[in-house]
């Protein structure tokens, strides 16, 4: 499914409570087994975890069913069955002789966690991460039904929790197995809807990216063009020793497709950049107040001298459209001034932290932004009356309606310079008439799918920088307007 809708639990729960009348958990149960079978045929003896719920019900079935295939089926109960179905599925596999265990197997060839579902929202107890332990001890494979146990379902957060080498997410998918620690502990993700009636679903809470927005084939170039028809990006920053973080984003926006870049350099050393001579150079001042000017990104480079927060004073002022990535989010953050002039702006405004910056822009800690990145980026939209791309695994991309999960994208990006990289993307997409959101999810996917592309070629994924990433994007931008 392209862009496949994300659900909270809250609402996951009101579509269950909409089909009780349907034997959930036995499809549940079914669909687990058959993926197994199909995807595991030569294992023999297999290790089940079920807890006191009804995800703990659905491992139970499916241990039965892998019972009655003719595997050896190893069950364990965290604690007794505490919900009318799950006893029910117990009694089933006790009608079948089947048997339970009183301590984890000393061997599996595989392993499938029922231990926690969706309902989880807080951090195990000693005695769960004691069974969680004793279950990844055994080095087999681990199938985690519905969501690892441990992470939580809406945020991707976790302290204690399985690493799944798959998940077979029911019903819909969890925005917690897209962000975050879930990008680690969900493994693989495959989505059964259980045969859930269209008219019982809800709206979505959000969606992940797997592709770009349709509204992407709008860059598609009409004969009668020229340069002005793509838009002029003003990039502000390259301060002294950073002048690279502001050629990368300049580099970057040219190569997506805007018309002209002028770079605004605080540090006045270079004239022109002989690698890629069609970017003009100017002052920083001088390219603030360049004519043509579509819009303006600043931080690349930017520093945060009292030079660097007069320049972002001036361009929160600015009517263009905005991107505020590195340092201008620094100094954003520690300005109440400029926090209320964003808030007046009625130019679009769009926001690019990590987390370390977006904790400080909302005066909270890394940790807090990571424990709930979707609630962070929405939180940071509201203050700043911005689109906002909170970067990291799982990108959260977001305004203060809606919000995607970005899919595309591996650790090769964990290098310099990436950041201005995306910047200048994003900055491209909106020159050529994208909307701020729009931009903001093609250029976060197009980034990650550039990353994609590279990581085919090198699998272990190290040594991909930040240069080389422009023509991947390049190539994935045309590649994706050839093909729709």
């Amino acid at each position: 499914m392209i862009n496949p809708p994300l659900f909270l639990s809250s609402k996951l729960k009101q579509i269950e409570a909409a089909a009780a009348g349907l034997p959930l958990m036995q499809r549940a149960g079914q669909a687990a087994a058959d993926w197994i079978i199909k995807h595991y045929p030569e294992v023999q003896t297999i290790y089940v975890l079920a807890g006191s719920g009804n995800n703990g019900g659905d491992a139970i079935i499916t241990a039965t069913l892998l019972h009655l295939a003719g595997k050896t089926v190893l069950l364990r109960l965290s604690a007794p069955a505490a919900t009318q179905p799950a006893q029910a599925a117990l009694a089933v596999w006790l009608a079948h002789e089947g048997q339970i265990l009183n301590s984890p197997p000393k061997q599996a060839d595989l392993a499938i966690d029922g231990l926690y579902g969706i309902g989880l929202n807080r951090p195990l107890g000693d005695a769960d991460q004691q069974i969680i332990a004793e279950l990844q001890a055994l080095s087999c494979p681990v199938i985690a039904l519905d969501i690892p146990s441990g992470l939580i379902a809406d945020s991707g957060d976790a302290i204690t929790a399985i690493h799944a080498t798959h998940t077979l997410s029911f019903i819909a998918h969890k925005p917690g197995l897209f962000t975050g620690k879930g990008c680690d502990l969900a493994g693989g993700v495959s989505l059964h809807d259980l045969q859930i009636p269209d008219d019982l679903l809800l709206s979505p809470d959000g969606h992940l990216q797997t592709q770009a927005p349709s509204s992407i084939t709008l860059l598609r170039r009409k004969p009668d063009s020229h340069k002005g028809s793509y838009g002029t990006v003003g990039i502000i920053g390259g301060g002294a020793g950073m002048i690279g973080a502001a050629l990368l984003a300049g580099r970057a926006a040219l190569h997506m497709g805007a018309g002209r870049v002028v770079l605004g350099l605080l540090d006045k050393a270079l004239s022109v950049d002989t690698m890629q001579p069609e970017l003009i150079l100017h002052s920083a001042e001088d390219a603030l107040h360049h004519p043509a000017l579509t819009l303006l990104a600043i931080g690349p480079g930017l520093g945060q001298s009292s030079k660097a927060l007069d320049l972002l004073r001036q361009s929160i002022a600015s009517p263009l459209a905005l991107l505020l990535d590195a340092d201008a989010l620094n100094l954003l953050a520690s300005s109440a001034e400029l926090a209320m002039a964003m808030q007046q702006r009625t130019a679009a405004s769009i926001l690019t932290p990590h987390p370390a910056e977006a904790a400080r822009l909302l005066h909270t800690s890394t940790q807090a932004v990571q424990a709930n990145r979707i609630k962070s980026a929405l939180a940071l939209a509201q203050r700043y009356k911005a689109t906002i791309l909170l970067k990291g695994a799982g990108s959260i991309c977001a305004n203060e309606q809606s919000w995607s999960i970005n899919a595309s994208g591996n650790a090769a990006l964990a290098s310099a310079g990436q950041g201005d990289v995306l910047s200048g993307i994003i900055a491209a997409l909106i020159a050529q008439g994208l909307c701020p959101l729009e931009a903001v999810q093609s250029g976060s996917w197009l980034h990650g799918r550039a990353a994609d592309d590279w990581r085919r070629i090198h699998p272990n994924g190290i040594g991909l920088t930040a240069s080389e990433t422009i023509s991947y994007a390049r190539a994935a931008l045309n590649q994706v307007l050839g093909a729709s």
